[in-house]
């Protein structure tokens, strides 16, 4: 097989004057001033697979080569057209050779949706097996031609549970909603269904491994510093090494485009997304969505606490969008308010400028632009992209600012994050994420939960969010515990 690769490496001095920016305030101290970076070169692989591990001690620098090269590798062309593997590249595709702006079907567009990973039918079907949606309440048909196997099912309509979001609020009010859709890559996919592929066994792993976070701090009683490899019956999800990619998860925001938009500049599908009929019957339609935001996590054996990488549409903040908070029954309440984000930073910004200046002008990634990159957990929040957070997927403070324990306490600084024998209160995605692997023992992993999973109906149509954040809260409340702290012997209490 051969690999299409292709490396560049450039001086980013010019890029840096041109796109220095600052961090917030409250980071002004962690700020990598431009007269440091200025002599570094980038060093980005436009390759059909992602990079499977990143340097133990890797760089502001190198994190953001790594991250853009993971979204390169997962933008490639999928080969599904040729041989109907899910994951997997075209290997004869090239940016450069692609007639469009982007091929009719991205690789992480084929990865699993988290109904085909947690299928309300309790039977996962092979990874490779046409998208197959699995609710508790089957939708059906708006009509003979609408399709149920488009690759982007648009299932969640809330920013879990906390807010709502909306497109030109300033001419369209709440017209517009922005849509999201969570999937997995093979290696997850495959793990779960290999060990835990009904929900008595997942939820018991689950319990198992929370628990025994909470009395050895580790994933299993002789695994203090390893979440890597860990024996079957707790979840420890695959790691990146080698050949081997380890776990990916993506998370996709969405919204219909206006007639204040130029189509030309947004990669669109159509895609599947849910409404009522008159009889209350949940029904599944198709139409045309433009993607506006990508996250992409990443575990490997060096950051077995997830790389964690987002990005954004660069006209986010100028196409008005627009969030409204919702309260613990689902209710809008308070209004439309602006969304909130720290400051892009200059390196970061300068990577974003590399990229795009290598690649194809009508290429549509010209018009993304990497927000930012978390890997190793800190509890200093002063350092570098601690509160990363992506403007149209985490829009209000409770998960803009995330630093608590729980959903429940999201600015309490309480512990949520284990990484390799130490307990951190970490910010933004990653400690989000990581208040998961302590309350929920899923390992960084929000799809392997049991708050709504396996879900039971989609997030149906405009302003009907589910009661998503009450069940989150009383999740999280439920899971109180003792949690050892192993590097001073000190016992911790994770706040209720």
């Amino acid at each position: 097989m051969k690999k299409a690769t292709i490396i560049f490496t450039m001086l980013a001095i010019g890029a840096f004057l041109l796109l220095r920016c600052n961090n917030s305030a409250k980071n002004k101290g962690a700020t990598e001033s431009l007269a440091a970076s200025a002599d570094t070169s980038f060093t980005i692989n436009f390759n059909p697979f992602p990079p499977a591990e990143l340097d133990s001690n890797a760089n502001s620098k190198q994190l953001v080569e790594f991250a853009w090269e993971e979204f390169l590798a997962l933008n490639w062309k999928s080969s599904y057209s040729k041989n109907n593997k899910r994951d997997y590249p075209d290997t004869t595709w090239t940016y450069y050779n692609e007639p469009g702006a982007y091929p009719d079907l991205d690789v992480w567009e084929t990865f699993a949706h988290k109904t085909e990973l947690r299928p309300y039918s309790n039977k996962m079907l092979p990874f490779d097996s046409l998208p197959h949606y699995s609710y508790g309440q089957q939708p059906i048909a708006a009509n003979a031609s609408t399709s149920f196997t488009l690759f982007d099912n648009l299932d969640e309509n809330n920013e879990i549970g906390s807010c709502d979001m909306y497109a030109h609020v300033n001419v369209f009010k709440e017209q517009y909603q922005v849509l999201y859709e969570a999937k997995v890559n093979r290696f997850e996919y495959d793990y779960v269904k290999n060990n835990y592929g009904d929900s008595t066994t997942l939820h018991k792993a689950a319990n198992t491994t929370r628990d025994n976070i909470a009395k050895f701090g580790a994933y299993y009683q002789k695994g203090v510093n390893n979440s890597c490899g860990c024996p079957v019956g707790v979840i420890c999800l695959p790691c990146g090494s080698g050949k081997s990619t380890g776990t990916m998860e993506i998370k996709a925001a969405w919204r219909r485009l206006t007639n204040l938009d130029d189509s030309s500049k947004f990669f669109t599908r159509k895609v599947i997304y849910y409404t009522k009929n008159a009889n209350g019957q949940v029904v599944y339609n198709n139409i045309t969505y433009a993607l506006i935001a990508l996250h992409i996590i990443h575990k490997t054996q060096n950051y077995p606490a997830f790389i964690f990488a987002t990005w954004e549409h660069v006209d986010v903040k100028q196409d008005s969008m627009g969030y409204v908070l919702l309260d613990t029954a689902g209710k809008e309440y308070g209004g439309i308010q602006t969304p909130m984000r720290d400051s892009i930073r200059s390196i970061t910004a300068a990577a974003t400028n590399y990229v795009h200046s290598k690649l194809p002008a009508k290429s549509i990634w010209q018009n993304y632009r990497l927000v930012g990159v978390q890997a190793t957990p800190t509890s200093d929040s002063t350092s570098a992209n601690f509160f990363l957070a992506n403007y149209v997927v985490e829009s209000d403070r409770t998960l803009n600012h995330f630093n608590g324990s729980s959903i429940a306490t999201p600015h309490d600084h309480g512990i949520n994050a284990l990484f390799k024998g130490n307990f951190y209160s970490m910010g933004g995605c990653q400690g989000c994420h990581g208040a998961t692997q302590i309350k929920q023992g899923t390992d960084f992993s929000f799809v392997l939960d049991a708050v709504d999973k396996p879900v039971r109906t989609p997030d149906i149509g405009d302003k009907n969010a589910l009661k998503k954040l009450t069940v989150y809260i009383k999740t999280f409340k439920i899971a109180d515990r003792k949690v050892l702290e192993l590097s001073n012997g000190k016992a911790h209490t994770l706040s209720k």
